[in-house]
This record gives structure tokens, C-alpha cells and sequence, in this order.
């Protein structure tokens, strides 16, 4: 399995999970056309696509024109029905969709699409309809992976770090630097709502991919780090952290990539366990 952030940022957010030719994409932020041109660099084109998982519904991670033409494409929009929900209140497109059965609500927030076993869960995060990260499974003759996901993450819950124990890759938010955001020019009031419910930062982001590791014999093989901010973080400063946790653990080697806003991440090729 192989999967790719294909940008990452209050501007836009999409990822792409494949093998065999066929995909899903992890939301919808950026214009089809920008989201075309990046799966034609992987040998996948936006008919490959078998679905997409809707995370929540801000614009940054649902692009509305981008939304309506998946539709018109049949490409299935899949999501726990809270999402759909606000999807349908949002968008004249989703209610379309909902009536002729692409707008596919998960039940018990389990879904198998195109071959890929998916399973959401609730993350915490300012979005009506709620926030969800991902775990999607892939398994082949020899063995099973996956690749868990949240990359808008205002704290990490008790017992959170257990949905992302084993799995092969990691896509977690590293979105602030602490003392970036407090020297900012942003209001008060958004600093709060960054800290508190908003956004991961940097301290934030490693210290739960130390409790990941508590829980897990099976490290990821890959972590990348999503939705930096422009302002108050940079590459350096959220890889630096993260790579500071990984050597504490005894865990060097394992690959890091900061996912740059507008443009893809190098690809990350996942390796199953053999069963």
C-alpha cells in the first residue's frame, strides 16, 4: 500500500491511500484539478478513485466545486453520518448524492470500500457534524496494513494513541511551534481556540507519538506531519521535535516527512507484517 499527503494547510488538505491501481482520498480541500495533476504523478488518475473520506467539513478540507464533481463523477463520498449530515445541509450537491446513494453514511464507522477496510473515529476539533480521523487496511497474500490518520487534532483524548497503535504509517498534525503562535500577530481569541481545541502543536504532536509507541510493539514505519502553519511553525522546528521523541525511544531510523502545504510529500511506501 502506498499513500502520499497530497497538501497539507488552512488552505487545502487532501491524502491519496492506494495499491493496485485503485484509491481513496482522504478529503477534498484543493480543486480537482490540482488534486488530477498529483494522482496522474503516481499512475492514478481521479477515475481510479473508489472513494473519499470526509474528515469534517471545513472548507479546507471540502473544496465545494471539488465536492460537486466527484459526484458527478459517481465517485462515492464516504463518512460517519454526522458528516453526511452537515455535508447535506452545506451542499446541494450532497443532498443530490445522498438520494442516489453516493453520499454513503458509515455504519458503526466501519466501511469496506474498494478493497480498503476502513474505520473512523472521533477526534476533537471545532467542526459542526464532528471530526474524524481514519484507520484504513489494506490486505494482500502477504499480509495485511495500515495507515492511520488525523490531521486536525485539537488535543489527544485519553486512550486516542490506541487507534493509531500498529499501524505501518502515521499522518498526525504538527501544526505550531508554542512560542511562534504566542509571538504572533493573531488575535487572542484565535490563539485560544488554536490551543485549546484548534490545532496540535509541535510538543503537543510528539508527546502522543510517544504514547503510540507505549502501545504498540509494532513502531510506524513512517510518520508524516501534517497541517503546518505558515506563521508559526517551520519544517525544521516540527521534524526537529518529532525526531527528538523517535531517538528517546530508541527509534532513529524511522522515517519523518513534514508535508508542505501546497504540494505533495515524497510517497510513502507501506510494508505489511507478514500474518
Amino acid at each position: 500500500m502506498f499513500l502520499r499527503v497530497l497538501g497539507s494547510s488552512s488552505a487545502g488538505n487532501c491524502t491519496v491511500v492506494w495499491n493496485d491501481g485503485r484509491g481513496l482520498l482522504v478529503d477534498c480541500g484543493f480543486s480537482l484539478r490540482y488534486i488530477s495533476r498529483h494522482l496522474q504523478d503516481v499512475g492514478l488518475s481521479v477515475r481510479s478513485i473508489g472513494g473519499v473520506l470526509i474528515t469534517h467539513t471545513h472548507r479546507d478540507h471540502v473544496h465545494p466545486e471539488t465536492l460537486r464533481r466527484l459526484l458527478d463523477l459517481r465517485i462515492h463520498i464516504v463518512c460517519p453520518s454526522s458528516v453526511a449530515d452537515d455535508l447535506t445541509l452545506r451542499y446541494a450537491s450532497a443532498r443530490r448524492a445522498r438520494d442516489k446513494g453516493l453520499l454513503k453514511p458509515m455504519s458503526d464507522h466501519t466501511a469496506a470500500v474498494e478493497g480498503f477496510d476502513v474505520e473512523a473515529f472521533p477526534v476533537p476539533h471545532d467542526a459542526s457534524g464532528g471530526t474524524f480521523g481514519y484507520v484504513v487496511h489494506h490486505a494482500t497474500l502477504i499480509g495485511r496494513s495500515s495507515v492511520a490518520l488525523a490531521t486536525d487534532l485539537g488535543y489527544p483524548p485519553e486512550g486516542l494513541a490506541r487507534r493509531f497503535a500498529g499501524a505501518h504509517a502515521v499522518v498526525i498534525e504538527s501544526n505550531h511551534d508554542v512560542q511562534m503562535l504566542a509571538s504572533s500577530r493573531r488575535p487572542d481569541w484565535l490563539k485560544q481556540r488554536i490551543r485549546d481545541i484548534g490545532h496540535l502543536s509541535n510538543d503537543q504532536s510528539a508527546r502522543f507519538v510517544s504514547d503510540i509507541l507505549g502501545h504498540t510493539d509494532i513502531p510506524p514505519q513512517a510518520i508524516v506531519l501534517a497541517h503546518l502553519s505558515r506563521e508559526c511553525n517551520t519544517p525544521a522546528l516540527a521534524l526537529a521535535s518529532m525526531q527528538g521523541t523517535l531517538h528517546s525511544a530508541g527509534l532513529p531510523e524511522t522515517r519523518i516527512l513534514a508535508s508542505p502545504r501546497s504540494e505533495p510529500c515524497a510517497i510513502v511506501s507501506v510494508e505489511p507484517h507478514r500474518p
